[in-house]
């Protein structure tokens, strides 16, 4: 089935435990596909729909959308929607990183600050005090000391960080949330309530917007997407199997 394939509906299919499912995904126009299979756990915190829908009992789960023939309800769309599930940081880690940035900025400044007041106090302190109050000048040497320090190691934690969000982002594209999805997963996550799904997706947005403008971000984009595509290093720990990867998994196995 086509990646673009817009479907009617989808069918978590459940085993007499209702502890695991397989995902099948049936087509507009006709036909059907199995999409993932595994525990059923997982799908169930990240989809108010289908939670809502195992509380009443029975072996088998929905998804269709109000009208039929939603240009965003695709097999596309579910297969972004399932990886997600499967490692969310694949599409957050992009703005977790933005949040430890801001915080050692704010380090930074702060440091910044009281070096400043420092300075201030230390050159009032030669205008005024004799040689004998200098001694105190000298003692407070390692303690500026120790404060370049912490400025150097913040500041290269910084261009670090920066590099692995460029990474990150790098990494975003390759697991499929291109930004012209994810308008589709949005409309997606309203409908069946993937509340997690919804605000990662907006984050992502907003960041990408605000990055954007920057102009040393981008050519650090840049040359990440001039290199080889980057390997998701997320280890899924779902047990959610995305039909073919299983193949992929068991064939890089054999390689080792």
């Amino acid at each position: 089935m086509d990646s673009r394939t817009r479907l009617d509906h989808a069918l978590f299919q459940l085993t007499p435990t209702r502890t695991r499912c397989e995902l099948v995904i049936f087509a507009a126009t006709g036909g059907s596909e199995k999409l993932a299979s595994g525990l059923l756990e997982p799908f169930l915190v990240h989809l108010k729909s289908a939670k809502d829908q195992i509380s009443k009992g029975g072996y088998s789960i929905i998804l269709r959308p109000p009208s039929s023939g939603a240009s965003w309800f695709t097999k596309a769309t579910l297969q972004r929607f399932v990886k997600f599930v499967t490692t969310p940081e694949a599409l957050e880690r992009f703005v977790t990183i933005e949040r430890e940035i801001l915080q050692i900025e704010n380090s930074i400044q702060s440091n910044e600050l009281t070096e400043a007041e420092a300075d201030g106090n230390h050159n009032k302190s030669i205008a005024l005090k004799s040689y004998s109050e200098s001694n105190v000048t000298i003692d407070a040497v390692p303690e500026e000391n120790s404060k370049i320090r912490l400025q150097r190691v913040l500041e290269t934690r910084k261009v670090v960080l920066c590099k692995e969000q460029a990474m990150a982002y790098a990494r975003a594209l390759v697991a499929g949330f291109e930004l012209d999805y994810i308008d589709d997963l949005i409309s997606f996550s309203d409908t069946f309530g993937a509340s997690r799904l919804r605000e990662a997706c907006i984050n992502f947005i907003n960041l990408y917007k605000q990055k954007n403008e920057d102009r040393l971000w981008m050519e650090e984009i840049a040359a990440m997407q001039a290199c080889a595509h980057p390997e998701l290093p997320y280890l899924g720990t779902s047990g959610i199997i995305l039909a073919g990867e299983d193949n992929a998994q068991s064939e890089s196995h054999d390689k080792c």
